[in-house]
């Protein structure tokens, strides 16, 4: 199978075989302006569940689906106090609750950062935040200059190597 999500917020499997469609699942309604409610970037499958991120969507999603078949196991909205909450909290007129980058996922965890500038991991079983961590944050660089963190966002996921996470921050929100 292949996966590849639209962002009208469709989400296509097909036969890597034949290209037909095996099941097409709609997890967020389009909004105006195109894509803003679809799905922005890449998917995760961890060999038991399919997971798919939704930006905007009112607010954005997070799902685990079933890959045989499409049905939603479960969903998690980005979280109500995301633009409330840590530096996003000094944007209040521009904070987005939605999932831009692509999904991550290692044994156990489904990881995905907000367009409210946190990093978060979810349960793979039932889709409960059971970390975060707020890029919205003063840090000084490696070549010894400021930089501030903003909303995760962009074409890549976190990746997760050797006990360590990384991740892309500073999207927007950022003064310098």
């Amino acid at each position: 199978l292949v996966g590849i999500g639209q962002k009208v917020g469709v989400y296509h499997v097909l036969d890597a075989r034949t290209g037909k469609a095996v099941w097409r699942r709609q997890l967020s309604e389009p909004m105006p302006n195109g894509g803003l409610s679809g799905i922005q970037w890449g998917s995760s499958y961890d060999g038991r569940r399919l997971y798919v991120a939704t930006y905007m969507a009112n607010p954005g999603t997070l799902f685990a689906l079933d890959p045989a078949t499409g049905h939603v196991l479960w969903r998690t909205p980005s979280p109500a106090d995301g633009c409330t909450t840590g530096g996003a909290a000094a944007y209040p007129d521009i904070c987005q609750r939605g999932f831009t980058p692509a999904v991550t996922t290692t044994p156990g965890l489904v990881w995905e950062g907000g367009m409210d500038g946190k990093m978060r991991a979810y349960s793979a079983s039932t889709g409960e935040v059971l970390w975060s961590y707020d890029t919205m944050r003063d840090v000084q660089g490696v070549n010894g200059l400021p930089g501030r963190g903003g909303a995760l966002s962009g074409g890549g996921g976190a990746v997760v190597s050797h006990g360590l996470l990384y991740t892309q921050t500073g999207y927007a929100f950022t003064p310098y």
